[in-house]
């Protein structure tokens, strides 16, 4: 007796291996956006982190720095935001004053969705690390405030993750 399979049998099998593999491709770009996400918000927190340690390292390029920050302005462009080195006493950006350090692009399909200045909802947000401790100024105020930088994917924007920093430079990323 000869043992083998029937093309019937065959057929079935191709098909089911066929359903899994389209389940698996139609879930993959769902998931690739996720992980742009969550890669956008992890490079964030890590330049903010990056200016803290520049602004306690004594990173300066001359005696007039008083710090670095990271600006974030959403109403200007809301696929970057900048590391700058505080050049004057006011601890936050200001255009044509402050160095621009490097401008950061936003992974692609990611953008910011929202600014918070203690959850009220703000256009433009400055977090400056002052040496040598460092003091964290958010739109200069040193004390009492969280600024919350609000990522989401363009084509969801329900898809979010917040990175906030407070005045104690404590940087979390939280999922909704």
């Amino acid at each position: 007796m000869n043992k083998a399979f029937t093309l019937i049998e065959l057929l079935v099998i191709v098909g089911i291996v066929s359903m899994f593999t389209a389940i698996l491709f139609v879930d993959y770009g769902s998931s690739n956006k996720a992980l742009a996400l969550d890669r956008a918000s992890q490079k964030m927190s890590q330049d903010i982190r990056r200016a803290q340690e520049m602004a306690m390292s004594g990173v300066v390029g001359d005696a007039s720095t008083n710090g670095y920050g990271v600006y974030f302005d959403k109403a200007v462009n809301y696929t970057q935001y900048i590391i700058y080195r505080n050049d004057n006493s006011n601890m936050y950006y200001e255009p044509g004053v402050d160095s621009v350090s490097e401008t950061i692009n936003i992974e692609a399909g990611i953008k910011i969705c929202d600014i918070k200045d203690n959850a009220t909802s703000v256009n433009n947000i400055s977090t400056s690390f002052q040496p040598p401790d460092p003091i964290n100024y958010i739109n200069s105020n040193y004390t009492g405030h969280e600024a919350s930088i609000v990522l989401c994917i363009i084509s969801d924007p329900s898809k979010t993750r917040t990175v906030k920093v407070n005045n104690t430079g404590r940087v979390d990323i939280t999922n909704p």
